[in-house]
């Protein structure tokens, strides 16, 4: 159900001040506008004409504490969970003779991304995983459960997302890797960019191994082709980028499926927001100077004046940013 309420619309003058107020409270001795020329009180503003205004509720600013333990000017942004403008899936396959979503297996056989289909199937049956039934080729799951499952889990719409970041994004004294499943952002329809989908074998990390002689059975998490799905809280999140997970599918030989409810950039699109509040933007071509976090500083539509941001890379699994160069705000995604 979509909501469209209590949007406090900010006219970009005001936007300017608050946003220079609290690039001031953001200040330390360990941050040096002089010394760093990544990001301005003017590059950095949340403006919310970049967002989906169906999926959007409102955007409050508010005080909070980020993870070094200083506080700032922060945006509150809260969004309806039901910005997802298609059919999820195709998940996980009927029998071994259907096409399912993908998935990231890391098994002795072939590991990578993979499509769930016949060919991944087979290799994880020779790998020793029961994951298909011998007599009628039904693939095991969490609806049909055997010794090993694909996971296939229920969406819930009905619950909205609340996201906060720095008003003027603050630069941490070193990057910060992203784990797996770990919070990373949010697109600009609202939906939950999250790190590394949990393996195959050895995921999720909460298993506690890493030796294949202790682990019995897998269950794996099946992923649609445009990179997301949903979690056993029932709500959609993306594990990739989708506006160039296309190109990943076809750098990876995954020519089964496509993506089809995100459309496929042929330029430079606004993708969403990192929990340090830098922008993440898709490329059609991937720039050739990227930092370690796959960022870089540029002009872009948004920006004109230019503004670090990452960039979704076209081949990597996953494509979202291996780490942050910023500084995010403790607790910094909540769901209502």
């Amino acid at each position: 159900m979509k909501q469209k309420k209590n949007i406090i619309k900010l006219p970009i003058l005001v936007l300017i001040l608050l946003s220079t107020f609290s690039f001031l409270n953001c200040n330390n001795d360990s941050y040096d506008e002089e010394e760093d020329e990544t990001t301005t009180s003017e590059s950095s503003i949340i403006a919310e004409s970049y967002f989906n205004t169906s999926s959007l509720i409102s955007i409050e600013l508010v005080e909070a504490r980020l993870e070094d333990g200083t506080t700032a000017d922060c945006y509150q942004i809260t969004f309806s969970g039901d910005a997802i403008d298609g059919e999820l899936g195709p998940f996980c396959p009927e029998t071994i003779d259907d096409i399912g979503g993908i998935a990231v297996y890391d098994g002795e056989t072939n590991p990578g991304l993979r499509n769930i289909s016949r060919d991944l199937l087979e290799d994880m049956e020779a790998d020793g995983w029961n994951i298909v039934e011998d007599d009628t080729g039904l693939v095991y799951s969490n609806n049909n459960s055997g010794t090993s499952n694909c996971l296939a889990l229920a969406y819930d719409a009905d619950l909205n997302f609340v996201f906060t970041v720095p008003v003027v994004p603050k630069l941490a004294s070193s990057s910060t890797d992203i784990d797996e499943v770990e919070n990373l952002g949010f697109s600009i329809d609202g939906t939950p960019l999250t790190g590394d989908p949990p393996s195959a074998v050895f995921g999720p990390a909460m298993f506690g191994t890493q030796d294949i002689s202790e682990i019995e059975e897998i269950n794996f998490p099946s992923i649609d082709p445009c990179g997301g799905h949903p979690d056993p809280a029932g709500y959609y999140h993306a594990h990739f980028i989708p506006q160039v997970i296309n190109q990943v599918l076809a750098a990876n030989n995954i020519d089964e499926v496509e993506c089809t409810m995100f459309e496929q950039t042929s330029g430079t699109v606004l993708a969403g927001f990192a929990k340090d509040g830098f922008p993440i933007y898709a490329y059609a071509e991937m720039p050739d100077d990227l930092d370690e976090c796959n960022g870089r500083t540029a002009a872009t539509t948004e920006y004109p004046d230019g503004v670090y941001h990452y960039v979704a890379s076209t081949t990597a699994v996953t494509n979202m940013p291996p780490c942050l160069k910023g500084v995010a705000v403790q607790d910094s995604f909540e769901i209502q």
